[in-house]
Protein backbone atom coordinates (compact mmCIF):
# COMPACT_ATOMS: atom_id res chain seq x y z
CA UNK A 1 0.00 0.00 0.00
CA UNK A 2 1.42 3.22 -0.91
CA UNK A 3 2.69 5.28 2.18
CA UNK A 4 2.10 8.74 2.95
CA UNK A 5 4.68 9.70 4.92
CA UNK A 6 3.23 11.59 8.16
CA UNK A 7 5.75 14.10 9.22
CA UNK A 8 5.70 14.84 12.38
CA UNK A 9 7.53 17.82 13.91
CA UNK A 10 10.69 17.08 15.50
CA UNK A 11 11.66 18.54 19.31
CA UNK A 12 12.33 22.09 19.73
CA UNK A 13 16.12 22.97 19.29
CA UNK A 14 18.23 22.26 22.59
CA UNK A 15 21.07 24.77 23.67
CA UNK A 16 23.13 24.27 26.36
CA UNK A 17 25.52 26.95 28.18
CA UNK A 18 28.42 26.15 30.22
CA UNK A 19 27.61 22.65 29.12
CA UNK A 20 24.38 22.35 31.14
CA UNK A 21 21.11 22.25 29.83
CA UNK A 22 19.09 25.62 30.39
CA UNK A 23 15.83 26.00 30.26
CA UNK A 24 14.78 29.45 30.70
CA UNK A 25 11.71 30.21 32.44
CA UNK A 26 9.30 33.37 30.54
CA UNK A 27 5.48 34.35 31.95
CA UNK A 28 4.02 31.73 29.21
CA UNK A 29 6.38 29.31 30.14
CA UNK A 30 4.80 26.00 31.47
CA UNK A 31 5.52 24.89 34.69
CA UNK A 32 6.11 21.34 35.88
CA UNK A 33 3.81 19.93 38.65
CA UNK A 34 5.69 19.83 41.95
CA UNK A 35 4.62 17.43 44.64
CA UNK A 36 6.25 14.62 47.03
CA UNK A 37 5.75 12.10 43.82
CA UNK A 38 7.68 13.65 41.87
CA UNK A 39 9.93 12.05 39.90
CA UNK A 40 13.83 13.10 39.48
CA UNK A 41 14.86 13.25 36.28
CA UNK A 42 18.43 11.64 35.71
CA UNK A 43 19.15 12.81 32.23
CA UNK A 44 18.83 15.87 30.12
CA UNK A 45 16.64 13.27 27.31
CA UNK A 46 14.20 13.14 30.37
CA UNK A 47 13.83 16.61 31.47
CA UNK A 48 13.37 17.33 28.58
CA UNK A 49 10.51 14.84 28.57
CA UNK A 50 9.52 16.15 31.26
CA UNK A 51 9.12 19.74 30.92
CA UNK A 52 7.45 18.40 27.29
CA UNK A 53 4.96 16.44 29.01
CA UNK A 54 3.88 19.49 31.16
CA UNK A 55 3.45 21.92 28.39
CA UNK A 56 0.41 19.77 27.41
CA UNK A 57 -2.87 21.72 27.89
CA UNK A 58 -6.21 20.64 28.87
CA UNK A 59 -7.43 18.54 25.92
CA UNK A 60 -10.57 20.62 24.18
CA UNK A 61 -11.38 17.79 21.71
CA UNK A 62 -11.81 14.08 22.36
CA UNK A 63 -9.72 12.29 19.19
CA UNK A 64 -11.63 8.72 18.06
CA UNK A 65 -10.27 6.35 16.27
CA UNK A 66 -8.97 7.28 13.05
CA UNK A 67 -11.27 7.18 9.74
CA UNK A 68 -11.09 3.70 8.37
CA UNK A 69 -10.96 5.22 4.69
CA UNK A 70 -8.04 6.71 5.50
CA UNK A 71 -5.79 5.93 8.16
CA UNK A 72 -3.71 9.21 7.69
CA UNK A 73 -6.43 11.89 8.87
CA UNK A 74 -7.69 12.19 12.22
CA UNK A 75 -11.07 12.75 13.15
CA UNK A 76 -12.32 15.36 16.39
CA UNK A 77 -15.78 15.47 17.47
CA UNK A 78 -17.20 17.61 20.19
CA UNK A 79 -17.26 15.80 23.66
CA UNK A 80 -20.96 17.25 24.40
CA UNK A 81 -22.59 15.94 21.48
CA UNK A 82 -24.44 13.52 21.68
CA UNK A 83 -24.63 10.66 18.66
CA UNK A 84 -26.42 7.47 17.28
CA UNK A 85 -25.44 4.74 14.98
CA UNK A 86 -27.11 6.73 11.89
CA UNK A 87 -25.90 10.21 13.22
CA UNK A 88 -22.08 10.37 13.82
CA UNK A 89 -20.68 13.34 15.08
CA UNK A 90 -19.65 16.48 14.06
CA UNK A 91 -16.68 16.91 13.09
CA UNK A 92 -14.08 19.71 14.35
CA UNK A 93 -11.15 21.34 13.60
CA UNK A 94 -8.71 19.03 15.18
CA UNK A 95 -6.57 21.00 17.88
CA UNK A 96 -2.91 22.82 17.01
CA UNK A 97 -0.47 20.45 19.03
CA UNK A 98 0.50 22.38 22.27
CA UNK A 99 4.43 22.40 20.51
CA UNK A 100 3.12 25.19 18.26
CA UNK A 101 1.14 27.02 20.43
CA UNK A 102 3.48 27.86 23.06
CA UNK A 103 6.36 29.70 23.45
CA UNK A 104 9.73 27.76 22.58
CA UNK A 105 10.09 25.61 25.90
CA UNK A 106 14.36 25.89 26.00
CA UNK A 107 15.99 29.15 25.33
CA UNK A 108 19.05 29.93 25.62
CA UNK A 109 20.28 32.64 28.20
CA UNK A 110 22.47 34.14 25.82
CA UNK A 111 20.72 36.84 22.90
CA UNK A 112 21.84 37.11 19.72
CA UNK A 113 19.91 38.59 16.86
CA UNK A 114 19.26 35.40 15.53
CA UNK A 115 17.31 34.26 19.10
CA UNK A 116 15.54 37.58 19.23
CA UNK A 117 14.10 37.39 15.39
CA UNK A 118 13.12 33.51 16.52
CA UNK A 119 11.59 34.33 19.46
CA UNK A 120 9.87 36.97 17.80
CA UNK A 121 8.86 35.09 14.20
CA UNK A 122 7.34 32.09 16.67
CA UNK A 123 5.17 34.95 18.79
CA UNK A 124 3.40 35.75 15.46
CA UNK A 125 3.01 31.98 14.65
CA UNK A 126 1.48 31.46 17.81
CA UNK A 127 -0.54 34.54 17.31
CA UNK A 128 -2.46 32.03 14.31
CA UNK A 129 -2.13 28.78 15.64
CA UNK A 130 -2.80 29.37 18.77
CA UNK A 131 -6.74 30.24 17.15
CA UNK A 132 -8.88 26.34 17.03
CA UNK A 133 -11.75 28.35 15.01
CA UNK A 134 -9.82 29.54 12.14
CA UNK A 135 -6.24 29.32 12.50
CA UNK A 136 -5.17 30.50 8.96
CA UNK A 137 -5.71 33.26 7.22
CA UNK A 138 -7.16 33.02 3.40
CA UNK A 139 -4.73 33.57 0.88
CA UNK A 140 -4.48 37.10 -0.55
CA UNK A 141 -4.98 35.87 -4.14
CA UNK A 142 -5.36 39.71 -5.90
CA UNK A 143 -2.80 41.43 -4.10
CA UNK A 144 -0.36 38.55 -4.63
CA UNK A 145 -1.09 38.54 -8.23
CA UNK A 146 -0.89 42.02 -8.42
CA UNK A 147 3.11 42.75 -6.79
CA UNK A 148 3.85 39.27 -8.82
CA UNK A 149 2.71 41.16 -12.46
CA UNK A 150 4.58 43.75 -11.18
CA UNK A 151 7.61 42.07 -12.02
CA UNK A 152 6.69 40.98 -15.09
CA UNK A 153 5.32 44.05 -16.37
CA UNK A 154 7.17 46.46 -14.23
CA UNK A 155 5.93 49.46 -11.58
CA UNK A 156 6.43 52.56 -13.87
CA UNK A 157 6.99 52.81 -17.53
CA UNK A 158 7.82 49.12 -17.61
CA UNK A 159 10.77 49.05 -15.42
CA UNK A 160 10.97 47.35 -11.85
CA UNK A 161 12.01 49.34 -9.13
CA UNK A 162 15.63 50.71 -9.13
CA UNK A 163 17.02 48.50 -6.01
CA UNK A 164 16.18 45.24 -8.84
CA UNK A 165 19.52 46.54 -10.23
CA UNK A 166 21.35 44.17 -7.62
CA UNK A 167 19.72 41.88 -9.62
CA UNK A 168 20.71 42.58 -12.82
CA UNK A 169 22.54 39.17 -13.37
CA UNK A 170 19.13 37.47 -12.88
CA UNK A 171 16.89 38.15 -15.01
CA UNK A 172 16.04 34.71 -16.09
CA UNK A 173 15.00 34.06 -12.67
CA UNK A 174 12.95 37.12 -11.50
CA UNK A 175 11.36 36.48 -15.20
CA UNK A 176 10.66 32.67 -13.97
CA UNK A 177 9.71 33.28 -10.17
CA UNK A 178 6.70 35.99 -11.43
CA UNK A 179 5.53 33.88 -14.41
CA UNK A 180 5.41 30.31 -12.02
CA UNK A 181 3.89 32.32 -9.08
CA UNK A 182 1.23 33.70 -11.49
CA UNK A 183 0.45 30.03 -13.24
CA UNK A 184 -0.02 28.97 -9.25
CA UNK A 185 -2.80 31.67 -8.58
CA UNK A 186 -4.51 30.68 -11.22
CA UNK A 187 -3.42 33.36 -14.30
CA UNK A 188 -3.18 32.51 -17.38
CA UNK A 189 0.55 33.79 -18.04
CA UNK A 190 0.55 33.22 -22.24
CA UNK A 191 -0.58 37.03 -22.82
CA UNK A 192 3.01 37.73 -22.00
CA UNK A 193 4.71 34.82 -24.33
CA UNK A 194 5.99 37.83 -26.48
CA UNK A 195 7.59 39.88 -24.14
CA UNK A 196 8.97 36.91 -22.06
CA UNK A 197 10.93 35.89 -25.59
CA UNK A 198 11.90 39.00 -26.59
CA UNK A 199 13.30 39.86 -22.92
CA UNK A 200 15.40 35.98 -22.95
CA UNK A 201 16.17 36.02 -26.49
CA UNK A 202 19.18 38.52 -26.27
CA UNK A 203 20.67 36.20 -23.03
CA UNK A 204 21.01 33.80 -25.11
CA UNK A 205 24.68 33.10 -26.41
CA UNK A 206 25.68 31.72 -29.90
CA UNK A 207 27.93 29.13 -28.09
CA UNK A 208 25.20 27.59 -25.92
CA UNK A 209 23.64 29.06 -22.76
CA UNK A 210 21.86 31.85 -21.51
CA UNK A 211 23.58 34.51 -19.25
CA UNK A 212 21.95 36.04 -16.35
CA UNK A 213 21.55 39.36 -17.89
CA UNK A 214 22.80 41.18 -21.24
CA UNK A 215 26.18 40.53 -22.61
CA UNK A 216 27.27 38.05 -19.26
CA UNK A 217 28.90 34.48 -19.92
CA UNK A 218 26.42 31.60 -19.97
CA UNK A 219 25.61 30.33 -16.52
CA UNK A 220 23.92 26.76 -16.05
CA UNK A 221 21.30 28.43 -13.16
CA UNK A 222 20.43 31.34 -15.51
CA UNK A 223 19.90 28.71 -18.01
CA UNK A 224 17.69 26.35 -16.27
CA UNK A 225 15.64 29.81 -15.00
CA UNK A 226 15.45 30.82 -18.94
CA UNK A 227 14.38 27.43 -20.07
CA UNK A 228 11.69 27.42 -17.52
CA UNK A 229 9.98 30.33 -18.05
CA UNK A 230 9.88 29.76 -21.48
CA UNK A 231 8.54 26.18 -20.40
CA UNK A 232 6.00 28.20 -18.05
CA UNK A 233 4.77 30.87 -20.79
CA UNK A 234 3.65 28.33 -23.07
CA UNK A 235 2.89 27.97 -26.80
CA UNK A 236 1.50 30.30 -29.15
CA UNK A 237 -2.00 30.42 -30.66
CA UNK A 238 -2.53 28.04 -33.41
CA UNK A 239 -0.80 29.04 -36.88
CA UNK A 240 1.56 31.53 -34.72
CA UNK A 241 4.32 30.12 -36.54
CA UNK A 242 6.60 32.76 -35.12
CA UNK A 243 6.86 31.92 -31.71
CA UNK A 244 5.17 28.62 -31.55
CA UNK A 245 6.41 26.38 -28.43
CA UNK A 246 8.36 28.97 -26.66
CA UNK A 247 10.94 26.19 -25.80
CA UNK A 248 11.88 26.49 -29.72
CA UNK A 249 13.41 29.61 -29.40
CA UNK A 250 16.46 27.99 -28.00
CA UNK A 251 19.31 26.78 -30.19
CA UNK A 252 19.23 23.24 -28.97
CA UNK A 253 22.32 22.43 -30.68
CA UNK A 254 24.25 24.66 -28.99
CA UNK A 255 23.07 24.32 -25.46
CA UNK A 256 24.01 20.45 -26.12
CA UNK A 257 27.84 21.26 -27.06
CA UNK A 258 28.08 23.76 -24.04
CA UNK A 259 26.35 21.34 -21.78
CA UNK A 260 29.54 19.18 -22.74
CA UNK A 261 31.81 21.91 -22.10
CA UNK A 262 30.87 22.43 -18.29
CA UNK A 263 30.39 18.67 -17.89
CA UNK A 264 33.54 17.64 -15.55
CA UNK A 265 34.51 13.82 -16.70
CA UNK A 266 36.64 13.16 -13.86
CA UNK A 267 33.83 13.30 -11.08
CA UNK A 268 30.52 13.06 -12.79
CA UNK A 269 29.11 16.19 -11.83
CA UNK A 270 28.91 19.76 -13.49
CA UNK A 271 29.79 23.23 -12.93
CA UNK A 272 27.83 25.90 -13.15
CA UNK A 273 29.97 27.90 -16.14
CA UNK A 274 33.12 26.82 -18.14
CA UNK A 275 35.73 27.10 -15.73
CA UNK A 276 33.42 27.85 -12.68
CA UNK A 277 32.46 25.71 -9.32
CA UNK A 278 31.24 22.36 -9.62
CA UNK A 279 28.38 21.17 -7.38
CA UNK A 280 25.17 19.57 -6.91
CA UNK A 281 23.28 22.83 -8.49
CA UNK A 282 25.18 22.89 -11.61
CA UNK A 283 23.93 19.01 -11.57
CA UNK A 284 20.07 19.81 -11.58
CA UNK A 285 20.11 22.43 -13.24
CA UNK A 286 21.91 20.87 -16.40
CA UNK A 287 19.40 17.78 -16.26
CA UNK A 288 16.46 19.78 -15.89
CA UNK A 289 17.43 21.31 -19.19
CA UNK A 290 18.64 17.92 -20.66
CA UNK A 291 15.04 16.33 -19.73
CA UNK A 292 12.42 19.65 -20.91
CA UNK A 293 14.30 20.31 -24.18
CA UNK A 294 14.99 16.44 -25.14
CA UNK A 295 18.75 16.23 -25.70
CA UNK A 296 20.39 13.50 -26.20
CA UNK A 297 22.80 12.24 -23.48
CA UNK A 298 25.16 10.61 -25.71
CA UNK A 299 29.08 11.24 -25.29
CA UNK A 300 29.02 9.56 -21.83
CA UNK A 301 27.02 13.05 -20.58
CA UNK A 302 25.31 11.30 -17.65
CA UNK A 303 28.34 9.31 -16.83
CA UNK A 304 29.19 8.92 -13.16
CA UNK A 305 26.25 11.23 -12.21
CA UNK A 306 24.03 9.26 -10.17
CA UNK A 307 27.53 8.25 -7.61
CA UNK A 308 28.18 12.05 -7.82
CA UNK A 309 24.70 12.91 -6.44
CA UNK A 310 25.27 9.77 -3.52
CA UNK A 311 28.46 11.30 -2.18
CA UNK A 312 27.02 14.22 -1.76
CA UNK A 313 25.06 13.24 1.67
CA UNK A 314 26.61 14.27 4.64
CA UNK A 315 26.74 12.12 7.98
CA UNK A 316 23.41 14.30 9.48
CA UNK A 317 21.45 12.37 6.76
CA UNK A 318 21.55 15.33 4.55
CA UNK A 319 22.90 16.53 1.55
CA UNK A 320 25.68 19.25 0.81
CA UNK A 321 26.84 21.67 -2.08
CA UNK A 322 29.49 18.97 -3.32
CA UNK A 323 30.62 15.94 -2.01
CA UNK A 324 33.78 17.22 0.04
CA UNK A 325 31.87 17.24 3.49
CA UNK A 326 30.08 20.68 3.19
CA UNK A 327 27.21 21.74 5.72
CA UNK A 328 23.99 19.82 4.37
CA UNK A 329 21.11 22.34 2.79
CA UNK A 330 17.46 21.90 1.95
CA UNK A 331 18.37 23.71 -1.02
CA UNK A 332 21.32 20.94 -2.26
CA UNK A 333 18.48 17.98 -0.98
CA UNK A 334 16.09 19.25 -3.20
CA UNK A 335 18.60 18.99 -5.85
CA UNK A 336 20.05 15.80 -5.34
CA UNK A 337 16.69 13.55 -4.95
CA UNK A 338 15.26 15.30 -8.20
CA UNK A 339 18.63 14.73 -9.93
CA UNK A 340 18.51 11.21 -9.11
CA UNK A 341 14.98 10.99 -10.34
CA UNK A 342 15.67 12.64 -13.10
CA UNK A 343 18.25 9.80 -14.11
CA UNK A 344 15.68 7.17 -13.00
CA UNK A 345 12.85 5.34 -11.13
CA UNK A 346 12.93 6.31 -7.86
CA UNK A 347 12.40 3.36 -6.20
CA UNK A 348 15.64 2.48 -7.91
CA UNK A 349 17.82 5.38 -8.01
CA UNK A 350 17.63 6.81 -4.32
CA UNK A 351 17.01 3.29 -2.59
CA UNK A 352 20.94 2.58 -4.52
CA UNK A 353 22.48 5.78 -4.19
CA UNK A 354 21.24 7.45 -0.79
CA UNK A 355 20.73 6.16 2.78
CA UNK A 356 17.31 7.03 3.16
CA UNK A 357 16.72 6.36 6.63
CA UNK A 358 19.09 9.41 7.36
CA UNK A 359 17.57 11.33 5.00
CA UNK A 360 14.16 11.16 6.05
CA UNK A 361 15.68 11.73 9.78
CA UNK A 362 17.62 14.70 8.50
CA UNK A 363 14.36 16.12 6.32
CA UNK A 364 12.09 15.73 9.34
CA UNK A 365 14.05 17.85 11.68
CA UNK A 366 13.97 20.78 9.43
CA UNK A 367 10.44 21.42 10.51
CA UNK A 368 10.65 23.68 14.02
CA UNK A 369 8.48 24.15 16.65
CA UNK A 370 6.53 27.02 17.28
CA UNK A 371 6.51 28.26 13.98
CA UNK A 372 6.01 25.27 12.05
CA UNK A 373 7.68 26.51 9.21
CA UNK A 374 11.30 24.90 8.20
CA UNK A 375 14.63 25.71 8.02
CA UNK A 376 17.24 25.30 5.50
CA UNK A 377 19.98 23.80 7.79
CA UNK A 378 20.57 22.92 11.52
CA UNK A 379 20.24 25.43 13.64
CA UNK A 380 19.30 27.96 11.24
CA UNK A 381 15.85 30.19 11.39
CA UNK A 382 12.98 29.13 9.36
CA UNK A 383 12.53 30.29 5.61
CA UNK A 384 9.16 30.47 3.47
CA UNK A 385 11.66 29.44 0.93
CA UNK A 386 11.65 25.67 1.81
CA UNK A 387 8.51 24.89 1.78
CA UNK A 388 9.55 24.10 -1.70
CA UNK A 389 13.12 23.47 -0.97
CA UNK A 390 12.36 21.01 1.75
CA UNK A 391 8.89 20.46 1.70
CA UNK A 392 9.40 19.55 -1.98
CA UNK A 393 11.41 16.31 -1.19
CA UNK A 394 8.78 14.43 0.55
CA UNK A 395 7.14 14.02 -2.89
CA UNK A 396 10.09 12.48 -3.95
CA UNK A 397 11.10 10.53 -1.08
CA UNK A 398 7.22 8.83 -1.19
CA UNK A 399 7.95 7.82 -4.71
CA UNK A 400 11.48 6.20 -3.69
CA UNK A 401 9.43 4.18 -1.17
CA UNK A 402 5.98 3.59 -2.55
CA UNK A 403 7.57 2.66 -5.83
CA UNK A 404 5.91 2.70 -9.44
CA UNK A 405 1.55 3.10 -8.92
CA UNK A 406 -1.34 2.37 -10.79
CA UNK A 407 -2.04 5.56 -12.22
CA UNK A 408 -5.56 4.53 -12.07
CA UNK A 409 -5.42 3.57 -8.42
CA UNK A 410 -5.14 6.90 -7.71
CA UNK A 411 -8.06 8.24 -9.67
CA UNK A 412 -10.46 7.10 -6.74
CA UNK A 413 -12.55 8.58 -4.96
CA UNK A 414 -2.39 43.19 8.16
CA UNK A 415 -3.25 45.57 5.34
CA UNK A 416 -2.32 43.31 2.88
CA UNK A 417 -0.11 44.68 0.01
CA UNK A 418 0.56 41.32 -1.90
CA UNK A 419 3.38 39.05 -2.23
CA UNK A 420 5.05 36.49 0.17
CA UNK A 421 8.13 36.68 2.23
CA UNK A 422 10.92 34.84 4.29
CA UNK A 423 8.93 35.34 7.56
CA UNK A 424 6.71 37.44 9.43
CA UNK A 425 7.68 41.22 9.55
CA UNK A 426 9.73 40.71 6.35
CA UNK A 427 9.70 42.55 3.28
CA UNK A 428 8.03 40.65 0.21
CA UNK A 429 9.88 39.58 -2.90
CA UNK A 430 9.51 37.73 -6.32
CA UNK A 431 11.36 34.46 -4.88
CA UNK A 432 9.80 33.69 -1.68
CA UNK A 433 6.47 34.54 -3.39
CA UNK A 434 7.02 32.01 -5.89
CA UNK A 435 8.71 28.67 -3.87
CA UNK A 436 6.17 30.13 -0.94
CA UNK A 437 3.49 29.39 -3.23
CA UNK A 438 4.85 26.26 -4.57
CA UNK A 439 5.25 24.88 -1.39
CA UNK A 440 1.48 25.23 -0.02
CA UNK A 441 0.27 24.07 -4.00
CA UNK A 442 2.73 20.77 -2.99
CA UNK A 443 0.58 20.15 0.39
CA UNK A 444 -2.68 20.12 -1.89
CA UNK A 445 -1.93 16.84 -3.63
CA UNK A 446 -0.50 13.61 -3.59
CA UNK A 447 2.30 12.75 -6.50
CA UNK A 448 3.42 9.61 -7.44
CA UNK A 449 5.16 7.64 -10.07
CA UNK A 450 4.10 5.31 -12.76
CA UNK A 451 5.52 2.22 -14.53
CA UNK A 452 7.35 3.17 -17.50
CA UNK A 453 6.11 1.41 -21.19
CA UNK A 454 9.38 0.47 -21.43
CA UNK A 455 12.57 -0.70 -19.34
CA UNK A 456 14.01 2.53 -17.71
CA UNK A 457 17.68 0.06 -17.22
CA UNK A 458 20.80 1.04 -19.36
CA UNK A 459 21.16 -0.89 -22.54
CA UNK A 460 24.30 -2.80 -22.83
CA UNK A 461 27.45 -0.56 -23.38
CA UNK A 462 29.26 -0.06 -26.96
CA UNK A 463 32.34 1.54 -27.89
CA UNK A 464 31.06 4.37 -28.91
CA UNK A 465 28.49 4.67 -25.81
CA UNK A 466 29.20 5.03 -21.91
CA UNK A 467 28.05 2.14 -19.69
CA UNK A 468 26.58 5.12 -17.20
CA UNK A 469 24.44 6.56 -19.34
CA UNK A 470 20.50 5.87 -19.13
CA UNK A 471 18.16 5.76 -21.93
CA UNK A 472 17.95 8.47 -24.47
CA UNK A 473 16.50 10.94 -23.61
CA UNK A 474 15.75 11.16 -19.68
CA UNK A 475 12.18 10.24 -20.24
CA UNK A 476 12.23 9.32 -15.90
CA UNK A 477 10.72 12.88 -15.21
CA UNK A 478 7.68 12.51 -17.39
CA UNK A 479 6.19 9.57 -15.55
CA UNK A 480 4.95 11.18 -12.84
CA UNK A 481 1.53 11.66 -12.23
CA UNK A 482 -0.27 13.72 -8.99
CA UNK A 483 -3.81 13.28 -7.46
CA UNK A 484 -5.78 15.39 -4.96
CA UNK A 485 -7.00 12.20 -2.82
CA UNK A 486 -4.65 10.03 -0.73
CA UNK A 487 -4.83 6.34 -1.19
CA UNK A 488 -5.35 4.44 2.06
CA UNK A 489 -5.25 1.02 3.52
CA UNK A 490 -8.83 0.55 2.77
CA UNK A 491 -8.74 -1.08 -1.04
CA UNK A 492 -10.24 1.19 -3.71
CA UNK A 493 -10.61 4.19 -0.84
CA UNK A 494 -8.99 7.33 -0.81
CA UNK A 495 -9.90 10.60 0.63
CA UNK A 496 -9.74 14.15 -0.16
CA UNK A 497 -6.48 15.64 1.03
CA UNK A 498 -8.31 18.92 1.97
CA UNK A 499 -11.54 19.03 1.64
CA UNK A 500 -14.14 21.55 1.34
CA UNK A 501 -11.90 23.89 -0.37
CA UNK A 502 -13.22 25.21 -4.07
CA UNK A 503 -10.96 25.27 -7.20
CA UNK A 504 -9.81 28.29 -8.75
CA UNK A 505 -12.34 28.82 -11.57
CA UNK A 506 -10.64 28.33 -14.91
CA UNK A 507 -13.20 30.68 -16.85
CA UNK A 508 -13.05 33.27 -14.53
CA UNK A 509 -9.44 35.86 -14.97
CA UNK A 510 -8.48 38.18 -12.01
CA UNK A 511 -9.36 40.98 -14.59
CA UNK A 512 -12.78 39.64 -14.42
CA UNK A 513 -13.30 40.30 -10.83
CA UNK A 514 -15.07 43.27 -9.96
CA UNK A 515 -13.42 45.76 -7.41
CA UNK A 516 -12.89 43.94 -3.75
CA UNK A 517 -14.41 40.49 -5.06
CA UNK A 518 -12.62 37.42 -3.97
CA UNK A 519 -12.40 33.90 -4.76
CA UNK A 520 -12.21 32.64 -1.56
CA UNK A 521 -9.48 29.80 -1.73
CA UNK A 522 -6.31 28.87 -0.88
CA UNK A 523 -5.99 26.00 -3.50
CA UNK A 524 -3.20 26.38 -6.14
CA UNK A 525 -2.75 25.27 -9.64
CA UNK A 526 -1.04 22.20 -9.52
CA UNK A 527 3.07 22.03 -10.43
CA UNK A 528 5.43 19.25 -11.43
CA UNK A 529 7.73 18.00 -8.61
CA UNK A 530 10.49 17.62 -10.44
CA UNK A 531 10.58 20.71 -12.88
CA UNK A 532 8.38 23.21 -10.34
CA UNK A 533 6.31 24.05 -13.86
CA UNK A 534 2.97 23.83 -14.72
CA UNK A 535 1.73 19.69 -14.31
CA UNK A 536 0.52 19.64 -17.51
CA UNK A 537 3.34 21.97 -19.32
CA UNK A 538 5.75 18.57 -18.79
CA UNK A 539 3.72 16.36 -21.32
CA UNK A 540 3.23 18.72 -23.68
CA UNK A 541 6.93 20.13 -23.73
CA UNK A 542 7.78 16.00 -24.03
CA UNK A 543 5.22 15.73 -27.13
CA UNK A 544 7.15 18.73 -28.61
CA UNK A 545 10.32 17.61 -28.37
CA UNK A 546 9.36 14.09 -29.10
CA UNK A 547 7.92 15.25 -32.49
CA UNK A 548 11.25 16.98 -33.56
CA UNK A 549 14.03 15.30 -35.76
CA UNK A 550 17.45 15.93 -34.95
CA UNK A 551 18.55 19.53 -33.43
Amino acid sequence: MPQRLRVRSKRPKVFFTHNKMSATSSPSSPKAPSNSTTRTPSTPSEVFDDILSSAQPPPTYSQQTWNPSNPYFPHYHNQNMSTTATTPPESLIPPTPALFTTRPILQDTLKTLSSKEQLSTAEICMKYLSNPSDPFPILSRREHIAFLKSGVLGVQNGKLREEMVALDASRPWIIYWCLQGLVSLGVDVGKYRERVISSLQPLQNESGGFGGGNGQVSHVTASYAAVLALAVVGRGEDGDEEYGEALGIVDRRAMFRWLHEIKDWESGGFRVCVGGEEDVRGVYCALVILALLGLPTSGNLTQGTKEYLGRCQTYEGGFGATPNGNEAHGGYAFCTLAGLCILGEPAVVLRKYLDMDRAISWLSARQYAPEGGFSGRTNKLVDGCYSTWVGGCWALIEAGINGPQDENEEKLGEKEVGGLRDKPRKGPDYYHSNYILLGLASTQNYFYYTSSPIPLSSPPPSPNRGSGDPPLPLTAPFLWRYSPRIPSNTPNVAEAIVKDMPAWPDDVTEEDLLPGQEVESDRLKVHHPIFNIPFERAGEIEAWWKGKVGF
